[in-house]
């Protein structure tokens, strides 16, 4: 289900690439130091996007180190260092458990069911330093997989669940922004949930799985504009949070980069339609 907030690369200067790496590269080495090498795995774009909106938002003291490691051995690279960057290591972990967990209830995938196993551990530390977000997230999952099943009211209310996922992961703190971080988290997660749909559409068709924009009747192609409107809302309370450091960076992300796998795929397809 993540993997679409990224950062547009061509849009960014040498200095933006540089401190979206160091985020990145921090968060896997965050889990790597508390978790484990294996837990390197679990680093994704969509938790590197978190923990720059909070640090930019917050502001934490934070440390920039150079290292190298097995993925970079030749040249040492920047790594960032701060609380909101291990809380967004700790929330890899838990969506990364809950999705091996899905992927082994849906389609039986042993090696699924087998890292899920590895996490355990991990994920019950997790649970026990941040409660609140693991509990969001497991009845987010919970009503997901209950609105999947509906087949009349399933796409509002699946649409619905997954925004409460990410809603409670922007909440690093019970403050004067908790609201806001929630409208803004719960818009993101629906986003992302319509541009996954478009991205698998024709394998959940083939599979004959669940998929939002089936039960709505919109192909791919045509589902732009239903994608953009959590965008839409995303954008606006992004907007209205006061972000400066990293503000260029992350509407790169925002503005161009989580569309780069749906363009992409379109793109595609266009060719494919004139190759015939």
């Amino acid at each position: 289900m993540f993997g679409y907030v990224r950062p547009y690369l061509e849009g960014l200067s040498e200095e933006e690439k540089t401190r979206y790496r160091s985020v990145y590269c921090g968060i896997c080495r965050s889990l790597a130091r508390r978790y484990g090498r294996m837990s390197r795995l679990t680093v994704n774009y969509d938790m590197t996007f978190l923990a720059l909106v909070l640090s930019s938002l917050y502001e934490p003291e934070e440390t920039i180190s150079e290292a190298r490691c097995e993925v970079h051995p030749l040249k040492p690279h920047a790594e960032a260092e701060s609380e909101i960057i291990d809380y967004a290591a700790d929330m890899t972990i838990v969506l990364a458990y809950y999705k091996c967990l899905d992927d082994w209830q849906d389609e039986h995938k042993r090696p699924q069911k087998a890292f899920a196993d590895l996490l355990r551990g991990h994920f019950d530390a997790v649970n026990q330093r941040w409660p609140d977000q693991c509990r969001e997230i497991r009845e987010s999952i919970q009503l997901l997989s209950e609105a999947e099943k509906q087949e009349e009211t399933g796409a509002d209310s699946a649409l619905s669940a997954a925004g409460m996922m990410l809603s409670g992961l922007f909440v690093w703190k019970k403050d004067f922004w908790e609201q806001q971080l929630r409208w803004f988290g719960d818009a993101m997660g629906r986003f992302v949930y319509l541009m996954d749909a478009a991205m698998d559409y024709e394998k959940d068709v083939s599979k004959g799985c669940y998929n939002p924009l089936r039960q709505l009747g919109i192909a791919p192609e045509h589902a732009r504009k239903i994608i953009t409107q959590p965008l839409g809302e995303a954008s606006e309370a992004f907007e209205r949070l006061p972000l400066v450091q990293d503000d260029q960076l992350m509407r790169n992300i925002i503005y161009s980069g989580v569309w780069q796998s749906y363009n992409q795929k379109m793109n595609k397809t266009e060719e494919t339609a004139h190759g015939q």
